[in-house]
């Protein structure tokens, strides 16, 4: 977190860009739909996406078996994504 004063001087950072050059001050500003996925993608997310793939996939080909293995797996990566091992 940061101080009252870093914020205060943050703010009239950003006031003064706005006004000397709006366009890079919005081209810094905004954020890219890519550079937003890539940021909440996780491995775990990315394995259990990557699973859901491979449950559907069985589906088609018939594979019952397969497709409710592979969905188990991707919901348990999916719905545990944000639980941390503890260690002492």
């Amino acid at each position: 977190m940061l101080r009252r004063y870093e914020r205060r001087l943050l703010d009239e950072i950003e006031r003064h860009l706005n006004a000397e050059d709006p366009a890079f001050a919005r081209k810094i500003t905004d954020v890219r739909p890519l550079t937003r996925f890539r940021a909440w993608l996780s491995a775990r997310r990315a394995l259990g996406i990557t699973s859901a793939g491979l449950a559907v996939l069985c589906l088609f080909l018939g594979d019952g078996a397969g497709f409710f293995a592979t969905g188990a797996l991707a919901g348990a990566l999916l719905l545990l994504d944000g639980w941390k091992l503890q260690t002492e």
